[in-house]
């Protein structure tokens, strides 16, 4: 059994120099895939995705998605490659074979957060009968995003076909690196709300409800607040189920931020792959999991009253509406 034809995730990255590179290495990955039943799917920038698409003869069997839509945050990018890959094998398609180009922003900590996506992949794709491809521009790839890019990997796509990569990083040890900077806990301003000391989950609703009159105070991205108060419930049900009682939150509302953050007493849990796939055991991953799909940040990390959750999404400026 081949590489290529073996069960499970297999992860590649083609670095490429200009549009012609990148046909002359995907194509025939791609090719090779439908040429065996496969489904091509690409993701790339709308000009790539073209060009692909036309160098592989408009293929009916080649889906075409829209980047822009996937890479919203990571765990999204995780769901909607997870949830897309399921759909096809249900309807009788062996193996899915992506070119995907990822939008990893313009600063160290963007580049950092599509790094850990990319190691992520590895772990929360893994079952998957798919073969990826993280097409990457080196003329506009910045030097620290490369070596995640490298890290992350486990093989390389070239013009010549696939290569192992003797840079490839293990998962955990990509994603418990030290970060770029520390955690800011908690907005340097009081709270708009504080809910102190909850002690069981009959005090969810209320829990909720309060919460939701704060962020339902303002109807500007009313489907943001919406999504952000459904983050918040499932990381306090899961503080109150898995962590140590009393549970203390705090919700912060800006023009372009909310922020809610969730403590209890416990000594939490070391898992950089929580909320990624939707299952484990003692921490509700179906919780993270879905609180990671409703907010553009999830970190936890400890502090002096014990173990912290901290929610962030970020308001577009009202110009930008």
């Amino acid at each position: 059994m081949s590489a290529s034809t073996a069960p499970g995730y297999r992860h590649h990255a083609l670095l490429y120099g200009s549009p012609a590179q990148l046909v002359d290495a995907a194509v025939p990955f791609l090719a090779e895939g439908l040429a065996a039943g496969e489904l091509a799917v690409l993701s790339c920038r709308a000009e790539h995705n073209d060009r692909l698409a036309a160098a592989l003869g408009r293929d009916d069997r080649v889906l075409t998605l829209v980047a822009e839509d996937i890479y919203l945050r990571t765990a999204h990018a995780v769901a909607t490659y997870r949830r897309m890959v399921r759909r096809q094998v249900a309807a009788g398609v062996p193996r899915v074979r992506l070119v995907g180009e990822v939008r990893f922003g313009d600063s160290p900590q963007s580049w950092a957060k599509w790094t850990d996506y990319e190691a992520i992949c590895n772990v929360a794709l893994g079952p998957l009968p798919l073969s990826s491809v993280c097409a990457y521009d080196v003329r506009t790839l910045p030097a620290p995003m490369r070596r995640g890019v490298e890290q992350t990997h486990p093989s390389l796509l070239t013009a010549d076909g696939r290569v192992p990569n003797d840079r490839y990083t293990q998962p955990g040890t990509v994603l418990r690196r030290p970060p770029l900077d520390t955690p800011e806990p908690v907005p340097a301003t009081p709270p708009t709300l504080h809910l102190a000391t909850l002690t069981d989950t009959g005090q969810l609703a209320d829990a909720r409800a309060q919460l939701g009159s704060v962020l339902g105070a303002q109807q500007r991205y009313e489907p943001l607040r919406g999504d952000f108060l459904l983050a918040a419930a499932e990381v306090i049900t899961n503080a109150l189920r898995h962590g140590r009682p009393p549970v203390d939150v705090r919700l912060w509302t800006t023009p372009t931020r909310l922020v809610c953050t969730v403590t209890d007493r416990g000594q939490g849990f070391d898992d950089p792959l929580a909320g990624y796939v939707p299952y484990g055991d003692g921490v509700d991953r179906a919780g993270l999991w879905l609180a990671r799909q409703s907010c553009d940040e999830l970190d936890f990390f400890a502090t002096p009253e014990g173990f912290t959750a901290r929610l962030t999404t970020h308001l577009p400026a009202p110009e930008h509406s």
